[in-house]
């Protein structure tokens, strides 16, 4: 008898590899923004944050315009009907200030501003001895390019064209100089690259061994979601990547279940109920105004008061500074803060002397950001200002399975459907006197199988292979017309369009505020108010709390939806999100189907 084998099976010579550890030291979390982009390991307390743009030399300097694409300038700010909409909006939010109590149980009144124009036409600038701190950035090296705040220092006249890839919340394309789809996407590689060597000191080649989690808006454009992951997968080479939206990262950084997320930045809002970890895709609002909105609408406002500083030019970039750092300073939503006060400020241009300016303010600090609740104010005009997640049709041609591709077997699956249902209404109608056996001289013997198989795979086959439409192939979109949508009504629409009443309340009962557009003192008390008033009588009345948080945990609130990237990472119920390198260049767009934590 042959002796026994005593060779053991090759799954117990290999062992299986043990689990992949999760160290936060390896992942990058990536959150562009529409003016800061926060770049940081998963691990660091807080993200390192710079200006998110790129200033690239002229290829041929001295016959070549100077460009910068524009930021607090926008075209929907320039109307005929511009003073006659701020009197009324100013008019409104007047209305809106005077029947609300203030905490004596008084009612504030308004500040009279032609008082205050006298007062500031008779104000003179000072200059002082002292030189600004603050420098153009050196070029005389003649780099190719600078990022951060060294672009948006370059003096105008060094042959430097400013660029700003993302505005309101979107990739920057525009007909304009580098506003194609390839440029854009050749400045966020170039700034994300020199931010994660400079900023994070890590050298490029390592990027094979770090992982990369980049978040992306609530209401997202797959094309731009596809090409962000070509970037940090194919062309800087991280080894694996996750695509998140912005509001489930909120709830992660807040550390609560459910939510109304409401993210203001410098330019854009945005309004999502998150359940979860799930965003819900008809409660998204994406409004076009934000932080710097609130500044422009503050200068326009400083403007009928006489403000003192008359060089102001809001297509200068030092000067849209100085109205940034003037709204931070002065403005508020208080209101129990009322009455005139005279402030003081400074002109600090690189290489002069610091110019110092008096200014008598009244209601302007709280009107300019009453503007989030009076829409008006902000001056702006146009449609499509307001967005919600809209039906697509996108042709890709990396994935066989895209949107027209279940459009039309949705159509040939209705189609049949129907049919089948006519069918049976008439075998219905057919008189008693047709038995099973003429019913089977009616109807075919044999089913040819092969047949309907093979008839069932020419059409599915013509479907995936004919030649399309170039319309068809294009992103094609269904507006919902909405006109442009002042914050408390986009949180009470948004949480209107939840499913059930249970989850009505839950998201009533925990709005979280974040971005750095609305840090206004007040902010939670006026948001709050102005939800309670409007919301259905009968969730008033089953409420326990109102919860209106803007500092979640005492956390900066513009860093909170990184940090919540960054715990997400690290948690072990996260690590099916991944999409490895190799798999991206073999199934492409195909593996977020299965991958992306929200519906592809």
């Amino acid at each position: 008898m042959p002796p026994t084998s005593t060779k053991r099976p090759f799954s117990q010579i290999i062992p299986e590899p043990p689990a992949e550890v999760v160290q936060g030291t390896t992942i990058v979390v990536i959150q562009p923004g529409s003016y800061n982009l926060r770049i940081g390991r998963a691990s660091d307390p807080y993200p390192q944050t710079i200006p998110h743009c790129i200033a690239r030399r002229h290829r041929f300097p001295g016959k070549q315009k100077h460009y910068e694409d524009p930021w607090m300038v926008r075209p929907e700010f320039s109307h005929s009907e511009f003073k006659h909409q701020l009197k009324a909006a100013v008019k409104t939010a007047d209305e809106v200030l005077l029947t609300r109590p203030m905490m004596s149980g008084e009612y504030r009144k308004s500040t009279q501003y032609k008082q205050l124009l006298t007062s500031n036409m008779q104000s003179k600038g000072e200059t002082t001895e002292v030189m600004s701190p603050t420098h153009w950035t050196n070029t005389h090296s003649k780099p190719q390019y600078l990022i951060g705040e060294e672009a948006l220092h370059v003096k105008p006249s060094d042959h430097y064209n400013l660029y700003w890839p993302i505005r309101r919340g979107r990739l920057n394309l525009h007909p304009g100089p580098n506003g194609s789809l390839t440029a854009v996407l050749q400045d966020l590689e170039t700034i994300w690259s020199e931010a994660i060597k400079n900023s994070l000191d890590i050298p490029l080649k390592n990027l094979k061994h770090y992982r990369a989690v980049v978040l992306i808006p609530d209401i997202y454009n797959r094309l731009h979601v596809k090409e962000l992951l070509n970037i940090v997968l194919n062309r800087m080479g991280f080894s694996s990547a996750i695509v998140i939206q912005e509001s489930v990262c909120a709830t992660f950084g807040t550390g609560v279940g459910s939510a109304c997320i409401v993210d203001v930045g410098d330019q854009k809002t945005s309004v999502c109920c998150v359940e979860d970890g799930i965003s819900h895709r008809d409660t998204r609002f994406h409004m076009d105004f934000g932080g710097i909105d609130i500044s422009r609408s503050f200068y326009v406002l400083l403007h009928r008061i006489s403000f003192p500083y008359k060089e102001v030019s809001l297509s200068k970039r030092m000067d849209a500074l100085l109205l940034q750092e003037l709204k931070e300073s002065f403005c508020h939503l208080d209101q129990d803060s009322s009455g005139a006060t005279q402030q003081s400020f400074q002109v600090k241009h690189p290489n002069e002397r610091i110019r110092k300016y008096c200014l008598w303010m009244g209601d302007e600090c709280i009107l300019a950001p009453m503007a989030f609740f009076c829409p008006d104010l902000l001056g702006i005009k146009g449609e499509n200002l307001t967005h919600v997640q809209q039906d697509t049709i996108v042709g890709d041609a990396e994935d066989p399975y895209d949107d027209f591709y279940l459009q039309q077997t949705q159509q040939q699956s209705s189609k049949k459907k129907a049919e089948a249902e006519t069918e049976a209404s008439q075998n219905a109608d057919m008189p008693a006197s047709l038995n099973e056996d003429s019913i089977s001289n009616i109807m075919p013997s044999q089913f040819d199988e092969d047949s309907i198989d093979q008839s069932d795979s020419i059409t599915i086959s013509e479907t995936q292979t004919s030649t399309r439409p170039a319309s068809q192939m294009e992103e094609k979109i269904v507006e919902e017309k909405l006109p442009l949508l002042a914050l408390d009504q986009a949180v009470l629409k948004s949480i209107d369009r939840c499913e059930s009443d249970d989850m009505k309340k839950r998201m009533y009962s925990c709005i979280v505020v974040v971005g750095g557009g609305m840090m206004f003192e007040g902010a939670q008390s006026w948001l709050q108010y102005r939800i309670w008033t409007q919301m259905p009588g009968h969730f008033r009345l089953q409420l326990e709390t109102m919860d209106v948080i803007t500092r979640p945990k005492d956390f900066d609130p513009r860093l909170t939806c990184w940090k919540g990237a960054a715990i997400l990472a690290c948690l072990d119920t996260g690590q099916e999100l991944w999409v490895k390198q190799r798999e991206w260049k073999k199934y492409s767009v195909k593996v977020l189907r299965e991958r992306a934590p929200f519906v592809w």
